[in-house]
């Protein structure tokens, strides 16, 4: 089985809602033969700055999911994006997957909020994994800080996750998290792992970009490097079964 997805890698700056979505519609218009497009952690909001985002929090179904899901249906293609989400008295960082005819999928909030960046502060802490199917594959999401936890990973690869979306918003003073830590899960796994992050500079924050698409032998298919770009790659679950034979870690952690 295969799929084709792709990565927005978004040069941020200080942009309204509206012209963010617009940017996702030349993307997907751009991108209308992938699958699935993933764009970096709290996309709409953008990263770090605590009145930004509690002025962009919206509900699990709002304006902006709405917008998204009508340009899903529109281009037939499925989006995961980032966003604050309001819910009663609480904020999470949420990733919330629609799929290719406007239905919302998922909706997954971070479990794993880093002190050194003072989320723990802004948002509350999810409590579930997810899971997913689309279109034939099985999908685990974890936002950034997640993926730094290989133990979170292992669980969604042992129940069957054959791809790992990682939305994220990493800086430059952390490069070992796209170069070396996203490459290992997808390898201790055999999984795809889908990294997507930003480009650019704001609210002092210098994002890394890197942005790839790893297969499950834990090379690189597409890397975005330094630019704002979209990069796209196959997901063939034959791959994961090769590998898997020549590398059963999944298999001989279970049968230990």
């Amino acid at each position: 089985m295969k799929l084709k997805i792709g990565i927005y890698q978004y040069k941020i700056k200080h942009e309204s809602l509206s012209s963010k979505i617009n940017k996702l519609e030349k993307v997907l218009k751009k991108n209308s033969t992938c699958d699935l497009i993933i764009v970096p952690e709290l996309y709409l909001s953008g990263y770090g700055n605590e009145k930004a985002i509690n002025k962009l929090k919206e509900t699990r179904v709002g304006e902006s999911s709405k917008l998204i899901a009508n340009l899903c249906k529109k281009y037939s293609t499925a989006i995961l994006f980032g966003y604050p989400e309001q819910y009663q008295n609480k904020l999470f960082n949420a990733a919330q997957f629609i799929n290719h005819k406007g239905e919302v999928l998922a909706n997954h909030r971070k479990s794993m909020l880093p002190l050194s960046s003072k989320e723990n502060l802004v948002f509350d802490r999810g409590s579930k994994q997810t899971l997913i199917t689309y279109k034939g594959l099985k999908i685990g999401i974890v936002i950034c800080y997640e993926l730094e936890f290989p133990e979170l990973v292992r669980k969604l690869a042992l129940k069957g996750a054959q791809l790992i979306l990682a939305p994220t918003a990493q800086s430059i003073h952390w490069p070992a998290a796209s170069r070396y830590i996203a490459r290992s899960r997808a390898f201790e796994n055999g999984v795809y792992v889908a990294y997507a992050n930003f480009i650019g500079k704001l609210h002092e924050i210098d994002f890394l970009g890197e942005s790839k698409i790893i297969g499950p032998d834990g090379l690189d298919l597409s890397n975005a490097k330094k630019k704002e770009t979209v990069i796209t790659s196959i997901i063939d679950t034959s791959a994961i079964t090769q590998v898997r034979k020549k590398m059963p870690y999944l298999k001989d952690i279970q049968n230990r």
